[in-house]
């Protein structure tokens, strides 16, 4: 159960936090990994790491997944080295900090861009891959912060991310519903706060306000994310689609 030897998996937001962690836990079941991101060393370290703990291939593909054309050209490359796409984890996320009557129009249009856009586009790419072998998992990461507002003592301002992930839970529901015929699952999974380049975790101020408002009273850690991933990747999820599962230490539920 959960093997993953001989699929291949798309990880995009390659280059750190979950992305890695995700690329990880698949590898370290068989899987090969394909990495994008933009910073080229970082993928290249990565990849050099996953090929040496786990003895899988590991393609580092530069990519920014706001362009499409670009995105393509990754497509067109994994089809070329592998031949097949399994399972596609749309990582990469942005997003700012001002409050909404400060937020400038390209800011809104950046995070949504490469929250929103990046994940369709990403997507619509790898899923025609997985159309030709009547196979697929596609899984959008998006945020607890999808579905819920944060109490403005959180102290900056997050509607831009908080639309655009909205939007990838809903997008996730209706992909799912156009792809089930080409024998591809698509899901959601909707992390609480989890350390990261852009998250606040780790930061004094932020201990405060997650001991008020999250009922573990604590961030999620490292690998708590990996059996959710794990299993929606898995031939064993096959009958479940267009869902959201959200793991945020019970945030969400109060």
């Amino acid at each position: 159960m959960f093997e993953f030897k001989g699929k291949v998996a798309v990880v995009t937001g390659g280059s750190s936090g979950i992305g890695v962690l995700f690329s990880h836990a698949l590898a370290a079941r068989g899987c090969d990994i394909v990495l994008l991101a933009r910073r080229k060393e970082k993928l290249e370290e990565n990849a050099e790491n996953i090929r040496n703990q786990y003895g899988v291939k590991c393609l580092p593909l530069s990519c920014d997944v706001t362009d499409s054309a670009r995105v393509r050209e990754c497509k067109d490359a994994v089809w070329e080295e592998f031949h097949q796409c399994d399972i596609l984890i749309n990582c990469a996320g942005a997003g700012h900090n001002d409050w909404a009557l400060e937020l400038t129009d390209e800011k809104w249009l950046a995070t949504m861009d490469v929250c929103l856009n990046g994940v369709f586009y990403c997507a619509r790419e790898f899923a025609s891959l997985m159309k030709e072998n009547y196979y697929g998992r596609v899984i959008n990461i998006s945020s607890m912060l999808g579905g819920i507002a944060l109490d403005r003592t959180f102290g900056r301002g997050i509607c831009e991310y908080s639309a655009a992930k909205g939007g990838v839970i809903n997008l996730t529901r209706q992909l799912a519903n156009e792809w089930a015929p080409y024998g591809i699952t698509v899901n959601c999974l909707s992390p609480g706060f989890f350390a990261s380049e852009q998250s606040p975790v780790g930061q004094e101020w932020f201990d405060d306000f997650i001991h008020t408002w999250c009922p573990m009273k604590r961030p999620g850690k490292n690998h708590e994310l990996d059996a959710a991933i794990v299993f929606m990747a898995s031939e064993e999820a096959s009958y479940m689609t267009g869902q959201n599962l959200i793991i945020d230490g019970g945030w969400s539920c109060t």
